[in-house]
């Protein structure tokens, strides 16, 4: 993670963006906003399908993609491995104007780097851009629901330890077994052991389930994520 993260901060010059958006009203719009900022953002391509999306970032590399998640062609986060694959240095967007609790878990799942609602304020959603463009990943899913129990309170629920609830935070905010483990300091043997240990007791099979886990029980709605390497 580190040297992902120093490959984007190294970088000179304003950062280039392709846009992605079905309706050409909110790419332009979007665009706009990136236009009053042109010191610091270049938006070399806007398009508005996945096949299109996948050409640009294969043509032009871009350092951040903006990607809507409901495109008419295929779903957006059905192609971020294959964005990853072509453009490897590309950080990735996620943006809904539809608010579901299961897009921060596919978004976290197939390996986006972040996730916004438009239905945020433009210094949000700027500042999302802002983040995710710098090597941090970026999560913002909306409004906390009236009467939700915090990650600690359904983790001591299910009898999790002090040291499970560590680990399952950094597994909802996207970080690997090893990434874990770097910054815990421990042996990616212990977090593989605590990773099954957690399943077991939340009922889940995979890691998706273990963050659907932790979005039900707070841990990432209503609070954007931020989140540097170790």
């Amino acid at each position: 993670m580190r040297n992902r993260r120093a490959a984007v901060t190294q970088q000179t010059g304003p950062i280039s963006l392709v846009v992605v958006d079905d309706h050409v009203f909110i790419r332009e719009l979007i665009c706009r906003a990136l236009a009053k900022h042109a010191h610091d953002y270049e938006v070399i391509a806007s398009v508005g399908t996945a096949a299109a999306a996948v050409a640009a970032c294969k043509q032009f590399k871009p350092s951040v993609l903006i990607l809507d998640i409901n495109l008419p062609d295929r779903s957006a986060v059905s192609i971020v491995p294959d964005i990853k694959r072509i453009s490897s240095g590309t950080r990735i967007l996620l943006c809904s104007a539809f608010p579901k609790e299961e897009w921060l878990t596919q978004a976290t799942a197939c390996g986006a780097d972040g996730f916004v609602e438009k239905t945020s304020t433009w210094a949000d959603f700027m500042s999302a851009i802002a983040r995710v463009a710098r090597g941090e990943r970026y999560f913002s899913g909306g409004s906390p629901q009236k009467g939700r129990v915090s990650i600690t309170d359904a983790a001591a629920a299910a009898g999790i330890t002090p040291r499970e609830q560590e680990i399952l935070k950094l597994i909802a905010h996207g970080l690997t077994t090893k990434e874990i483990a770097g910054q815990l300091s421990i042996s990616v043997p212990t977090v593989e052991t605590h990773r099954s240990n957690l399943m077991t007791k939340t009922g889940t099979r995979n890691v998706a389930g273990l963050v659907r886990f932790a979005l039900e029980a707070g841990a990432l709605l209503g609070q954007p994520i931020s989140i540097e390497g170790p």
